[in-house]
């Protein structure tokens, strides 16, 4: 039984978790107000590049760093000494890539970006720093996790949260209709998350370097590595490709339609940080060869969520938005909405699929995966943008998304063998987004939109109930015991 512990570090984990992306969506209304969509779309292209730059410069070792603390945590010894080394990698690993773009950025970025709207000076350098910036810092924050210190994460994620939301807003407003104020934000705040990170790192385990380790991190974080890599093509390309046949401007409303999913990403992103290390720690004291009862209500309950979060999203995006949105052109994002939103619904049966990949260390075969399925996104974004402009990338996007589950399924089941209950976690998905794909299509000219999303609301949470009745009043009464 899920017992009252998990949801208290849930909502640690949960909310506190993605604050990152939390100040995203605090921070959406003052650079959409104070940024043309153009403007809001160079910004975009600066976060993927630093995004791309971050997993290069971590190396998967903000995976690993994890990982590895779940099979060493009973030797504090052999423990300090390899994190320690993963310290001393980032380091090493960010003097690196801050020397190489130092010497390469400003030729690559114009030949890359040739309409001159897109410098490596200042803004592409100070991208470069931040990710390394971020990434020692994601790297002690996983940590964290897997060590169940709820308490501190909580405080040094708030610490990084306050930061960025406060100099990012001060800088808009002192340098309104300009990306200085989103950019020195970044750049500030992930200076101090750095010098926060190094000193606990420091004062707590200390800085080593052994050689013997080098061969289980590299086999480890080389393949994860690439496959994060992969994993960003599949998630920031679009946006490079839009650039490249439509504008700026045309990225500012598509990344925006994907901000707008953002409260869902966020629900997920905690969720997974709070249930995969039980889930590890379960499959560390039981093993990790098959499917079980106890492992299979996380996922189930991850999707019953998602769905959920995906329901409200449609619903309050038209509503909410236009009260602290005031220019127009960024209501153009309001019907892509629904399809990205159902994206989302498919992230349970992914994370069943991928963790036994994770857990027993099997990650080269993420390259492939990731490898298949980001061809196939750059493929038919480049085809399908020709035919139908932004609606070709989300479709694109969304086609993708599929892939991925099913080929993470055929690899995973040759190491874990897989029973689970298909109607919670494949056929209501399944319906839930031919639902809302339907509707979008055939009655979203017809009627009124809140109505329409209302009513698929109403539809979807009835069914959706009635699968998940058993959790319904499992939870119903954890939160109201009754009485004796």
């Amino acid at each position: 039984m899920i017992s009252k512990n998990f949801f208290k570090s849930s909502f640690i984990y949960t909310v506190i978790g993605a604050l990152p992306l939390g100040s995203s969506i605090i921070l959406l209304p003052f650079y959409t107000n104070f940024l043309s969509t153009s403007d809001f779309g160079l910004l975009a292209i600066y976060i993927g590049f630093t995004f791309l730059i971050q997993i290069a410069v971590n190396f998967g070792m903000d995976t690993y760093i994890g990982i590895h603390y779940i099979h060493t945590s009973n030797d504090q010894k052999k423990l300090k000494e390899s994190l320690g080394t993963v310290i001393a990698l980032l380091l090493i690993s960010g003097l690196l890539f801050t020397l190489i773009f130092i010497c390469i950025g400003d030729f690559s970025f114009k030949n890359i970006f040739t309409r001159g709207d897109i410098n490596f000076y200042p803004f592409g350098f100070m991208s470069v720093l931040t990710a390394f910036f971020n990434s020692f810092f994601k790297t002690y924050s996983n940590l964290l996790i897997n060590q169940q210190r709820p308490e501190r994460f909580l405080w040094i994620n708030l610490f990084n949260f306050i930061l960025t939301i406060i100099i990012s807003i001060i800088g808009i407003f002192l340098y309104p209709h300009t990306l200085i104020g989103p950019m020195w934000g970044r750049f500030l705040s992930g200076i101090g998350i750095f010098i926060l990170a190094l000193y606990f790192f420091l004062t707590e385990v200390g800085l080593h370097f052994k050689k013997d380790l080098l061969r289980d991190i590299f086999s480890f974080c080389m393949p994860i590595t690439i496959y994060y890599l992969l994993g960003w093509v599949v998630s920031y390309i679009d946006r490079y490709i839009i650039n490249n046949y439509m504008s700026s401007a045309d990225v500012g409303v598509f990344d925006f339609a994907v901000k707008c999913t953002l409260l869902i990403d966020f629900l997920q992103m905690g969720l997974a940080n709070s249930i995969t290390p039980k889930i590890f720690s379960i499959w560390k004291n039981k093993g990790a060869s098959e499917s079980s009862v106890e492992v299979n209500k996380y996922y189930s309950g991850f999707t019953a969520l998602s769905i959920s979060a995906i329901l409200v999203t449609i619903i309050l995006i038209p509503i909410i938005v236009p009260l602290i949105v005031y220019k127009d052109q960024y209501y153009q994002a309001f019907i892509y909405v629904p399809v990205l939103a159902i994206g989302f619904g498919f992230k349970g049966l992914y994370n069943m699929f991928l963790n036994p990949i994770y857990f027993q260390k099997k990650t080269k075969v993420l390259t492939k995966i990731f490898f298949i399925s980001s061809v196939i996104q750059v493929i038919t974004s480049i085809f399908f943008i020709k035919a139908w402009g932004v609606w070709g990338i989300i479709w694109a996007g969304l086609f993708s998304k599929l892939i991925q589950v099913v080929l993470l399924y055929f690899e995973s089941r040759k190491i874990f063998s897989y029973k689970f209950n298909m109607t919670k976690l494949i056929m209501l998905p399944v319906f839930f987004s031919t639902i809302i794909i339907m509707t979008e299509i055939f009655f979203s000219k017809l009627m009124n939109i809140t109505i329409l999303h209302v009513s698929e609301f109403i539809l979807i949470s009835i069914i959706t109930l009635f699968v998940y009745k058993n959790e319904v009043a499992l939870i119903r009464k954890m939160v109201f015991p009754p009485t004796v």
